[in-house]
């Protein structure tokens, strides 16, 4: 009788432990305030329900945040730091104690793509180091802005990657590695001015995660950033989990945009006019 009581007292103690130790784990990040910013990545393009599926959402689910959501299509990083002056954005950066940033591709992308193309194929950087010496300074102030507003943020800043099915995809090699190497050499500059996530390396050359777009994450993208967000937080103590908690299955846009195809010769003239 003794033998079977002290088992069930053993019993029930490994049961309070452990109770002990779940209520702990899903405790971790709840009450934290986690915003997004920067461009349709950041915004969750590539998908028909965005504001429900797209990898900010789901790192927000998975720890329990409360969330904030600026990424805008086409933003650059010029736009970003004037867009950290409008009051709404400011206020959020502000309460944030977490903060993803995308930022990057489009200042080589938006009405440049096909000029980067040929001067890749023709070794001729002109416009290419025009844009990233442009791009470094606006990220500079983005960076210093958001430490004005919020000195005690965990900002994770994630890596471009390159769009495996973009066409001439050997062209956007070349921003790609740019966009990376801006945000490489300032955390190398500024240490500890923020945690890199890697997506560039999550995607690596699969385009299984890439919109039919040939540009933006699709759902599965979505859920593989989320991953490597979710990886990082758990790192650095302000997240619960890694395997990310999906409460609405994102649905990938699956229309051809010819739109954007033909946006992109007609780019081509006014690249080499600037």
């Amino acid at each position: 009788m003794k033998t079977t009581r002290r088992l069930l007292a053993v019993l029930l103690a490994l049961v309070l432990a452990l109770s002990c130790a779940a209520a702990a784990a899903s405790a971790v990040g709840e009450g934290l305030h986690y915003v997004v910013l920067g461009d349709s990545i950041a915004a969750g393009s590539g998908l028909r329900n965005p504001g429900e599926a797209n990898y900010g959402r789901i790192v927000a689910n998975t720890n329990s945040y409360s969330y904030q959501n600026f990424g805008e299509n086409g933003m650059r990083t010029s736009g970003l730091l004037s867009r950290l002056d409008r009051g709404d954005v400011a206020d959020a950066v502000r309460r944030a104690d977490i903060i993803s940033i995308s930022i990057g591709g489009n200042d080589f992308f938006t009405n440049n793509s096909p000029g980067l193309f040929f001067e890749v194929t023709f070794r001729y950087f002109g416009r290419i180091n025009s844009i990233a010496s442009d791009m470094r300074r606006n990220f500079a102030g983005i960076m210093e802005k958001i430490r004005a507003y919020n000195p005690n943020a965990a900002i994770l800043m994630q890596t471009l990657y390159n769009p495996t099915i973009y066409p001439f995809r050997f062209g956007t090699a070349e921003a790609v590695n740019r966009v990376n190497s801006m945000i490489y050499d300032y955390l190398r500059d500024h240490p500890g001015a923020y945690h890199i996530v890697d997506v560039a390396g999550a995607f690596g050359a699969d385009p299984t995660y890439i919109c039919i777009d040939t540009i933006h994450p699709n759902a599965k993208g979505n859920e593989k950033i989320a991953k490597v967000i979710l990886q990082k937080l758990y790192e650095l103590g302000l997240g619960s989990r890694t395997d990310p908690v999906i409460r609405v299955k994102g649905v990938s846009t699956g229309e051809l945009n010819y739109a954007a195809i033909w946006a992109w010769f007609a780019n081509l003239g006014k690249f080499f006019s600037r």
